[in-house]
């Protein structure tokens, strides 16, 4: 199955009864990645998220997220079907895991740009998306001009797959731009050669909500160390 934001929103309506009361027992094994306020990605397994329009709530136990909590959504979308779920809270949806690893062994997420190497080519980077309807038919791929280069065919095609970072960069707080519109914009097609190498270089530091591309070049020249992971 391929999980694209529309199959994941699919997904949470389907099994929305199990997400409000906690009935994890046959619900599938999607993992997400999602970015909290801290600028740091976290990660979580289905039946414990859920959507309200675009908008992405994660559960949360700690007494330290109830000022965030959203009884009014959570009224919206569950009814009466939700008690001792914890508090709801919204954080930025920044992917979900494939069933591909990079050459690194690492679990390539939507939203991942990749460095795609072969000898006697120079390399590119592109972002990870996902283009499948509602009953997960589809693929994950790089998402270009006129066409898609599925992740499968780049491993058939034996090039070289490596994680350097995501396309999370110059976020807004309120933020709920879907992940392949963020893939298509840095997979641009006019992009020059140095707006090419300024995506790739915020991309290593993510997830990141400053906005300005000197701040970005500034933690380069610092060797600053980014657990975009």
């Amino acid at each position: 199955m391929t999980i694209s934001d529309v199959t994941l929103k699919y997904l949470c309506q389907k099994y929305r009864i199990d997400i409000g009361t906690g009935t994890n027992k046959f619900l599938p094994g999607i993992k997400v990645r999602y970015i909290s306020e801290n600028k740091r990605f976290g990660y979580d397994y289905f039946g414990n998220f859920f959507f309200f329009g675009d908008d992405f709530y994660v559960w949360e136990q700690d007494d330290k997220y109830a000022e965030d909590h959203n009884q009014d959504i959570v009224q919206d979308v569950f009814g009466d079907e939700c008690k001792g779920r914890g508090y709801a809270r919204r954080v930025i949806f920044a992917g979900v895991l494939t069933d591909f690893t990079d050459d690194n062994g690492e679990g390539i997420y939507t939203g991942d740009v990749i460095k795609v190497m072969k000898e006697g080519d120079s390399d590119n980077y592109f972002a990870v998306g996902a283009w499948s309807q509602e009953d997960g038919m589809g693929e994950y791929c790089f998402i270009l001009d006129n066409h898609n280069w599925s992740l499968e065919d780049c491993r058939r095609q034996h090039y070289q797959m490596m994680r350097v970072g995501t396309v999370f960069y110059q976020l807004d707080a309120c933020d709920d731009i879907g992940v392949n519109q963020r893939v298509m914009s840095f997979n641009g097609w006019r992009d020059t050669e140095e707006e090419r190498q300024q995506k790739v270089l915020m991309a290593k530091y993510t997830p990141n909500f400053d906005q300005e591309l000197w701040k970005y070049e500034g933690l380069e020249i610092l060797g600053a160390e980014y657990d975009w992971r």
